[in-house]
């Protein structure tokens, strides 16, 4: 009898610690596009690891990735940096929306960044500006 009633107060402490389905779901991915020739370690060195710190002490998100796009192949067959990409998961949009815009300004994104996201099923695209 111990040992089932251990079991099933371990299965409790484990399923407490997961989030819960509604917190998981109320994240909003917003994904900022930087029109910057920015190398990957540079991008993370300039943007990622600085809004990730901001959003984290903030409580309203975190950085969770980062991409960059190349441009077609020239006559040389060389590609060269277009833009790049930052994915933002912000766990409260309203408070959170504002501190991402203020510290990308910050942090030198050029105001013709772009901020993509879908809310209520509306795709939006917003220049930082």
């Amino acid at each position: 009898m111990k040992m089932i009633l251990a079991f099933i107060l371990a299965a409790l402490a484990v399923a407490s610690c997961k989030p819960s389905e509604s917190a998981r779901s109320k994240a909003q991915f917003v994904f900022v596009r930087i029109p910057e020739q920015v190398k990957p370690v540079d991008r993370g060195t300039k943007y990622e690891d600085p809004l990730d710190s901001v959003l984290k002490r903030e409580a309203v998100g975190e950085v969770t990735g980062g991409g960059t796009q190349l441009s077609d192949p020239d006559n040389e067959g060389k590609r060269s940096i277009e833009c790049v990409g930052i994915d933002v998961e912000l766990s409260d949009f309203e408070k959170g929306m504002p501190i991402l815009k203020r510290e990308l300004l910050r942090l030198g994104a050029p105001p013709e960044t772009i901020l993509e996201y879908t809310r209520d099923g509306q795709k939006t695209e917003e220049k930082l500006e």
